[in-house]
């Protein structure tokens, strides 16, 4: 018996080398994937970072971008409307010193129709200030008509610039 003991030790100590070399292998085997596991971690964790960080630049990047583009337009109209009132307060100058020279001119003419002494007279001065009287008006709408294309040309001008840019800049992000 004494030989199947020695045996038996000698086979329990070959289960046990197994083991410790089994147990050895598994550590080894789940340090390694642990380490793996982690280096994947590790890569994941800085490319969400990265990821991140880029998102972040983008979104915050276009939303400092959209309120400069909000800016510049807002500045456009501002500056078209200051030229907007600038044209018409020159317009309203304009018709008021129409009506004032009008106002005198109908003045003068009825002085001089006071010192008529003929129908004739009357009806010849009466035609004269008609073609006058027309030929000015005709000139001062002239003016006024010009002057109001004029003022919508330099008003809109800088709203036409603003959007204009706007629309480069977005079209330039869309196609990107």
């Amino acid at each position: 018996m004494v030989a199947k003991k020695t045996t038996s030790t000698a086979a329990a100590g070959q289960v046990e080398d197994a083991v410790a070399v089994g147990k050895e292998a598994v550590e080894t085997a789940v340090k390694a994937t642990q380490d793996v596991a982690q280096k994947g971690y590790d890569q994941a964790v800085v490319l969400m970072k990265e990821h991140a960080e880029k998102a972040q630049k983008t979104l915050y990047g276009g939303y400092d971008e959209y309120t400069s583009l909000g800016k510049a337009n807002y500045d456009a109209y501002v500056t078209a409307m200051d030229t907007w009132s600038k044209g018409f307060e020159a317009i309203g100058k304009e018709l008021y010193a129409f009506g004032q020279e009008s106002v005198e001119v109908s003045v003068e003419t009825g002085k001089t129709v006071m010192s008529c002494k003929t129908v004739t007279d009357l009806m010849e001065l009466q035609n004269d200030m008609t073609k006058k009287s027309y030929d000015k008006a005709v000139g001062e709408i002239t003016k006024i008509s010009e002057m109001s294309v004029k003022t919508v040309n330099e008003a809109i001008k800088p709203i036409q610039d603003s959007l204009t840019g706007t629309f480069e800049k977005l079209s330039k992000q869309v196609a990107a």
